[in-house]
C-alpha cells in the first residue's frame, strides 16, 4: 500500500474531548467513502518509536482536504498530535477499509454509530449529499451526553436538506429539557421500530467492540441477515 507525504493543516475543537484534523491531500490520492487511513506523526528523533494509528476518514472523496477526528486521551500518539502546528509535515499509507456502499446499489442503507464511530458515516452522507445520490438512509446515532456528539448539528443540517436522510440521535446519559432527540442505548427494540418499512437494508455499524457486537445482535433478531451487516470496530479512541 502506497505511502503518502502531507502537511498538517489545522487542528480544530469539535466536541468534548474531542478534535478534528485537517491535513493536505496529495493531488493524486483516491479514496472511496467510508475508508480509513494509518497516519504517521513526525519523528524528533532518528530512533524514537513510530507513532501511528488508523482512523477512518471524516473527508469525502470529493474534499480539497483530509480530515480525520479522535477522542483526545493521555497516549503517546494523541498527546503528540495535538502538540504539532500547522505545517508538520506527516506521512499516512491507504486507503483501507469495507464500509464503503457497493456500486450501483439502491438498497437502503443503516448506519449505526456510537461516539467517535460515527466519522466513517460522515464521510459516507457528504459523498451521498454531493452526489444527490437516491439511496435512501438511516442514520442512528448514539453518545452519553450532547456535549460529545461530534457532527451532529451537521448531520441535523444534512437530514433537513434530503428527505431520503433519516437521523435519530439518542444519549444515554444526563440530557436537559431542550434536548428533543431519543434516550437510552441502541437496543433491540429501537432498530425493530427504526427498521419498519425499509426493504432489504445494507447495516454499517461503528463504534467501541462491546457495542458494535451488542448492536449486531439486535440486528439480527430484527431479521438482518449476517451478510447484510459490516461493522468496524473504534480501539482505543
Amino acid at each position: 500500500m502506497a505511502t503518502w507525504p502531507s502537511a498538517l493543516l489545522r487542528i480544530d475543537d469539535i466536541a468534548r474531548d474531542t478534535v478534528a484534523v485537517h491535513f493536505s491531500k496529495p493531488g493524486d490520492f483516491r479514496f472511496q467513502p467510508g475508508q480509513t487511513v494509518s497516519l504517521t506523526l513526525p519523528s524528533d528523533t532518528p530512533d524514537a518509536p513510530v507513532l501511528r494509528h488508523t482512523f477512518s476518514l471524516v473527508s469525502a472523496p470529493h474534499e480539497p482536504e483530509l480530515c480525520v477526528a479522535t477522542r483526545v486521551r493521555a497516549t503517546p500518539f494523541k498527546q503528540a498530535l495535538t502538540r504539532l502546528r500547522p505545517g508538520a509535515e506527516l506521512k499516512f499509507s491507504g486507503p483501507y477499509g469495507k464500509l464503503t456502499p457497493p456500486a450501483g446499489t439502491d438498497r437502503p442503507l443503516v448506519l449505526v454509530a456510537g461516539g467517535i464511530g460515527i466519522t466513517p458515516c460522515v464521510s459516507l452522507l457528504r459523498d451521498a449529499a454531493h452526489r444527490d445520490s437516491d439511496q435512501r438512509f438511516l442514520l442512528l446515532y448514539s453518545n452519553r451526553t450532547r456535549e460529545q456528539a461530534a457532527f451532529l448539528e451537521e448531520l441535523r443540517g444534512l437530514a433537513r436538506l434530503d428527505p431520503r436522510l433519516r437521523l435519530l440521535a439518542t444519549l444515554t446519559g444526563p440530557a436537559d429539557d431542550a434536548w428533543d432527540g431519543l434516550r437510552g442505548r441502541i437496543d433491540a427494540a429501537m432498530l425493530e421500530q427504526a427498521l419498519q418499512g425499509l426493504d432489504n437494508p445494507l447495516c454499517y455499524v461503528t463504534g467501541a467492540p462491546a457495542m458494535v457486537e451488542e448492536i449486531r445482535a439486535g440486528l439480527a433478531a430484527a431479521g438482518v441477515p449476517d451478510d447484510a451487516i459490516l461493522d468496524e470496530s473504534f480501539h482505543g479512541y
